[in-house]
């Protein structure tokens, strides 16, 4: 009785496969996780002003930009102080945009209030609107 060398080899390549297909999903599901929250928020959400309290940078990239936590702080209608975090790819631009102090508009989810959304145009809402 001899061993057959090949089926270790395919045991290996097989628990190769299974390691990087769950590394494969450890990174998409979170996006999409994320992305399903939001959508959600922004059809029942309630708007708010927001400011940015803190900008920190993360290990991930997406779409070549980096990705930064933002944590924002609000006001709820019921008179509730949230903070909530975010995270999102910035360029240049979303990086001067998203600087600790300035405001957003965003929307929160009335039964969680730590479920947020940006708003698409992020300008500050302005009464009327």
């Amino acid at each position: 009785m001899s061993f057959d060398w090949i089926y270790l080899a395919y045991l290996f390549f097989f628990c190769m496969a299974i390691g990087m297909l769950r590394l494969a999903w450890s990174m998409v599901m979170p996006g999409i996780r994320q992305y399903r929250m939001e959508s959600a928020v922004r059809k029942t959400g309630i708007g708010v002003n927001a400011d940015i309290i803190h900008r920190r940078k993360t290990d991930l990239i997406d779409g070549e930009m980096p990705v930064y936590q933002l944590t924002f702080a609000f006001t709820t209608q019921q008179g509730v102080e949230v903070r909530a975090t975010l995270e999102r790819p910035l360029d240049m631009d979303g990086f001067a945009r998203y600087a600790p102090g300035n405001s957003v508009a965003l929307k929160y989810d009335p039964h969680n209030p730590q479920r947020i959304a940006l708003y698409p145009n992020d300008r500050p809402l302005i009464l009327g609107e």
